[in-house]
């Protein structure tokens, strides 16, 4: 490890997460690294991969070109946060998992920083997604009511294999991106488009809608 990542690295939040996902023998081999200064509450479990190698999750990751940070990281996991290989998560953002949620990222997931997940029901995340700073969440945080019927205020977010996810999308409660497809920067995505039967979906606008099909993203 170079000297630089070891004056970063947070030990005493990376012992605990490490704890966390496996006690004693997860802490030797530390699947999980955390840099910089980090809030944490953990009530909930962290689930890795099987045998778990180094560096399968990093908070405060520098895999970003723009590093500067005003050092305000906060993960709160109150619920069950279920990784499935490579995640990286840039400095400064928050993970938020209530009781009984479940957030899920498969492997080579790489999250800009600045981002905010906030988890209250079931978030998933598929292998290869790429994003740059996002926000997510699978509620709307109060009771609408329309036309006299009250709307279910949980749902789910599910983001499909190999989806590019621009620059402060947000992805609200319903979302469902099928895999390999491109969101636009700025783009409100609040719906099922897996429901329109095509993968390679290229997403854009406030809402967001579907703009082309057939589209790869290459990253």
């Amino acid at each position: 490890m170079k000297l630089r990542n070891l004056i970063r690295l947070n030990w005493w939040a990376t012992a605990r997460l490490n704890y966390c996902a496996g006690g004693l023998s997860t802490l030797f081999r530390m699947p999980v690294k955390v840099y910089g200064k980090l809030r944490l509450d953990i009530k909930g479990k962290l689930i890795l991969p099987e045998n778990a190698q180094r560096n399968t999750l990093i908070i405060g990751s520098e895999h970003e070109d723009y590093t500067a940070t005003a050092r305000r990281a906060q993960l709160s996991l109150f619920g069950t946060w279920k990784i499935g290989g490579c995640v990286r998560i840039g400095i400064d953002s928050y993970v938020g998992i209530a009781k009984e949620a479940l957030l899920e990222m498969q492997g080579n997931c790489f999250i800009g920083r600045d981002t905010q997940i906030h988890c209250f029901n079931r978030i998933s995340f598929g292998e290869d997604v790429f994003a740059g700073e996002l926000y997510v969440t699978d509620s709307d945080a109060h009771s609408i009511i329309k036309e006299g019927k009250r709307h279910e205020m949980y749902g789910e977010v599910t983001i499909g294999k190999g989806t590019y996810l621009g620059f402060r999308t947000i992805l609200l409660k319903g979302t469902d991106i099928p895999p390999f497809s491109v969101v636009a920067s700025g783009a409100v995505c609040c719906k099922n488009y897996r429901a329109h039967g095509h993968e390679k979906l290229l997403l854009a606008g406030v809402p967001a809608c579907i703009k082309h099909t057939n589209t790869t993203a290459l990253f």
